[in-house]
């Protein structure tokens, strides 16, 4: 199989599409990407974690740009490939350098790391938004922590990376953070409740999540998302992006306007992808 990435963000911008080859196992084929999200890293390492749970054989073709590849390298995407996974192309040996205020590498997220990872991504919001509007973020940011640790657990776990921007081209400062988890997925974690023995498919199950207090437990509380746009959305553009199973949903909401589109995808994603944005201004 094959997966190209190319341009900037491609697995934010597009949808996964996986390529029949010839040849075995799994090949990430990312010499013409230009500009790599979170999401694009954080769905990567689930993605090759996934296939390597099976016996498939992970291969990651590096960018051909050098401060691209290095990126890639910096935010530790090539740690977390699966043991084994073979590298092909150059990579620089250059200093190291502290950017703990404005990123976080993709981490594996278990429950034992949830508060060091917390601790982080507040310190990488405040540290760019501000303390007022880096709390009101890491309203949102908790939550999707918290389902992929509750709702997206499984042996092979999830990852999470976040990036900083400041502003200075657009305006406006934002904090993009992406979970990607190889657990049960929004729809079969839904079914696991009786009250929702109506959903039927990954669609319908992401519209169920985005309604208040939706749960695939008994337990008195929700799944959590309509909390992720609604913490920050008198002062911010909120945007997430929600893949699970062959169902997508982005949803933006900037105080009393919100729009949501659903939509299927080709590629079925296994566990649950989220990528969310807020935006203050600069």
């Amino acid at each position: 199989m094959l997966l190209e990435l190319p341009g900037r963000h491609p697995l934010l911008r597009g949808t996964l599409r996986l390529q029949e080859t010839a040849r075995p196992g799994l090949t990430v084929d990312a010499r013409h990407l230009e500009f790599a999200s979170p999401l694009d890293l954080a769905a990567v390492a689930a993605l090759t974690h996934t296939h390597a749970a099976s016996g498939t054989q992970i291969a990651l073709l590096l960018p051909e740009r050098r401060g691209v590849a290095s990126y890639l390298q910096r935010m530790d995407l090539l740690k977390h490939l699966p043991d084994g996974s073979r590298i092909v192309g150059s990579l620089s040996e250059g200093e190291r350098n502290d950017h703990s205020a404005s990123l976080l590498e993709v981490t594996r997220l278990t429950g034992a790391a949830v508060r060091d990872v917390n601790q982080r991504i507040g310190f990488v919001a405040t540290s760019h938004l501000g303390k007022r509007f880096g709390r009101q973020a890491f309203t949102g940011l908790g939550e999707l922590i918290d389902n992929a640790v509750s709702h997206g657990t499984s042996e092979l776990g999830a990852f999470i990376t976040a990036q900083a921007y400041s502003g200075k081209t657009t305006g406006r400062r934002r904090l993009e953070v992406s979970v990607c988890d190889t657990g049960v997925g929004v729809l079969n974690h839904l079914r696991r409740n009786q009250q929702h023995s109506d959903v039927t498919d990954s669609i319908h199950a992401l519209e169920r999540a985005l309604s208040p207090r939706a749960s695939g437990t008994d337990e008195d509380r929700g799944y959590g998302l309509p909390d992720v746009l609604d913490g920050v959305r008198e002062t911010a553009i909120t945007t997430l992006i929600l893949r699970s199973g062959d169902g997508a949903v982005t949803a933006s909401h900037y105080r009393e306007r919100a729009l949501t589109s659903y939509r299927r995808i080709p590629e079925r994603v296994a566990g649950t992808w989220a990528w969310l944005r807020v935006s203050f201004p600069g």
